[in-house]
């Protein structure tokens, strides 16, 4: 293990947001067994990998849940919008899709999911202009359930994707509902901000056999949503087995957290965790293996020397993972024995639980005055509302004012016990409408109510790039509607010229096709500069259609100039090259950028 030590610097500042540590693994993909002693003569394992494989990608059924309560407002709004633009263009031909928007109630585009053509692209695409966060406060059980009570599509497993940035006061019951559906639907998620609900963003994936994520402001909020595209689109390999070769004591009793080995995506981290009551336990491997639609996966991780530390951080770990297994599979069935067990390994292991919590005590009485109290706020997270913040066009945010501002014998029978399928409490009856929902035999709920119109739209033209509502309309003031700048029309031709590389890929894949080429568009001239013409006039001498040579063309600049943002527009290229299916005219296109 490595060891960093670290210190803030010493002036006073808003403790409003989270610290995030950035930690880069020397062998990312290289499986890691560590093991530790305990005082105890126990000893806590560790196993961690990072797979690195492809699967061939799977038709879906992706749904899009987009959290527009009053928090999203500002760039928490912007941020989605922009990433689900690209997301929207970065599904595969074969696919079927709908978006769901939810607040205090919810909205979707389709009454039913629709196959991804340039009509239903279209559609998508409108709904994105006038997208608000003007739907209240944040629910999202119901439009879950909704989801989760149509009918799955045959051949076309669902993935539901879930954006938000707020707190709810049901996590555990959506965490439930998505458990009780998790056989038919996987559920990948994304908290925004540092409000975002961590507790229901983490459960919900880990339960819907997903992958969770989180993103700050100013970081790639698309490419980490379209990571979890890729991951979605790959089968799911959820057949893991951990074997750890038995040692000298083949009869120690031990325990594993969790129960059972979460699934494995590609490039995410896989954490298990093991406590035997004595060191004889331990043999000298670990095997990893796991069953998928193209055969079967195994891997030996040898135990050596140096997978020995010291300390308690590995058995503090697997204690939280414990806990964290015993409250989601058998606190319902026997929750006083679950109590009693949870209580334990706090205490234990030094553990803030639900029953377990650190108290200061004042050893000294000012026995002259008492006992002397004051009031201490709570700090609004950093980002939370920021309705009247605006976006400038370097994509930073200035604000027109404060912008809301334990022994083994304690573990004894409960891991015999059978996990739990749970319902969801206060659900609608079967066969019922969920509040919010349209009436069987109407209309799906309109967005009119929430999109504006195309002109209304130049009102909040947001300065940070690509401007797709310009119009030479348009005036030079702040809405306050929108709290965002517009831009004077007397700038429209770099108006609509993309700065930032993340604006310039959205541009680029606003003009994709739902069969993966490109439409011909003067911001493609714009962006590429002279080399365009040069291309061009090349292969109209050799007769090469306009949208063949346009997609080599896009294709080719956007593999040369955007390297680090290629999480962002890979499955775009990807779609694009299904499309072309010819090399040569992307190794013209290359060669001339070069």
């Amino acid at each position: 293990l490595y060891e960093a030590v670290t210190k803030l610097d010493g002036m006073t500042t808003d403790m409003d947001r989270d610290i995030i540590v950035l930690i880069d693994s020397n062998e990312p993909n290289q499986p890691k067994v560590f093991l530790e002693k305990g005082d105890d003569g126990s000893i806590a394992g560790l196993v961690s990998m990072v797979p690195k494989f492809e699967l061939k990608k799977q038709p879906s059924d992706v749904i899009f849940l987009i959290d527009c309560s009053g928090s999203m407002g500002g760039q928490s709004m912007q941020l989605a919008k922009q990433a689900l633009q690209l997301f929207v263009h970065s599904l595969p031909v074969d696919s079927y899709f709908n978006i769901f928007c939810f607040g205090s109630r919810y909205t979707q585009l389709f009454p039913q999911s629709r196959a991804f053509t340039d009509e239903s692209l279209e559609s998508a695409k409108q709904l994105l202009q006038g997208l608000d966060a003007n739907l209240g406060g944040t629910e999202i059980f119901q439009p879950l359930r909704a989801i989760f009570s149509s009918p799955n599509l045959v051949g076309k497993p669902r993935q539901v994707f879930v954006i938000t940035d707020g707190q709810v006061s049901n996590s555990e019951q959506c965490i439930q509902l998505v458990e009780e559906f998790s056989q038919h639907n996987r559920v990948f998620t994304l908290g925004i901000g540092a409000s975002a609900d961590r507790h229901l963003v983490k459960g919900m994936a880990r339960v819907g056999r997903g992958v969770p994520s989180f993103t700050t402001y100013g970081e790639n909020i698309a490419g980490k949503v379209l990571k979890q595209l890729k991951q979605a689109l790959q089968p799911c390999v959820h057949d893991v087995q951990v074997n750890w070769s038995p040692g000298q004591g083949a009869d120690t009793e031990s325990s594993q957290a969790p129960l059972r080995a979460p699934p494995v995506y590609d490039g995410s981290r896989m954490l298990l965790y093991k406590l035997w009551s004595k060191a004889g336990g331990v043999g000298e491997k670990v095997t990893i293996t796991a069953k998928t639609p193209e055969g079967n996966l195994s891997l030996d991780v040898v135990i050596g020397e140096d997978s020995f530390i010291e300390g308690e951080m590995i058995h503090k770990m697997f204690a939280r993972k414990m806990i964290q297994t015993l409250e989601e599979n058998f606190e319902k069935k026997d929750p006083a024995e679950v109590k009693s067990i949870i209580t334990e390994l706090g205490l234990k292991y030094s553990l803030g639980t639900k029953y377990t919590a650190f108290i200061g005590v004042d050893s000294l009485t000012n026995k002259e005055s008492g006992m002397k109290t004051r009031q201490v706020r709570n700090q609004v997270a950093y980002g939370y509302g920021m309705d009247n913040c605006m976006v400038d066009s370097m994509g930073s945010v200035s604000r027109s004012q404060k912008c809301g501002a334990a022994p083994m014998g304690m573990m004894r029978s409960f891991f015999s016990a059978p996990k739990m399928m749970r319902s969801a409490p206060g659900a609608a009856p079967p066969g019922a409408a969920p509040p919010g929902a349209a009436p069987p035999g109407a209309a799906a709920p309109s967005f009119g109510s929430m999109a504006r119109s195309f002109d209304s739209m130049k009102e909040c033209a947001v300065i940070d790039g690509y401007d797709d509502s310009y119009s030479e309309d348009s005036d030079d003031e702040v809405t306050k509607e929108c709290g965002v700048m517009s831009r004077s029309t007397k700038s429209a031709p770099t108006a609509r010229v993309p700065q930032t590389n993340i604006d310039k890929i959205v541009a680029l894949s606003s003009l994709q096709t739902a069969a993966g080429f490109f439409k011909e568009d003067s911001i493609v001239e714009s962006l590429i500069g002279e080399k365009f013409a040069a291309f061009k006039k090349q292969c109209v001498e050799k007769k090469i259609e306009v949208k063949v040579w346009l997609t080599a063309l896009i294709i080719a600049y956007l593999e040369k100039n955007f390297p680090d943002e290629r999480d962002t527009w890979e499955l775009i290229v990807e779609k694009a090259k299904d499309w072309l299916g010819k090399t040569d005219v992307i190794r013209r296109a290359t060669d001339i950028l070069s």
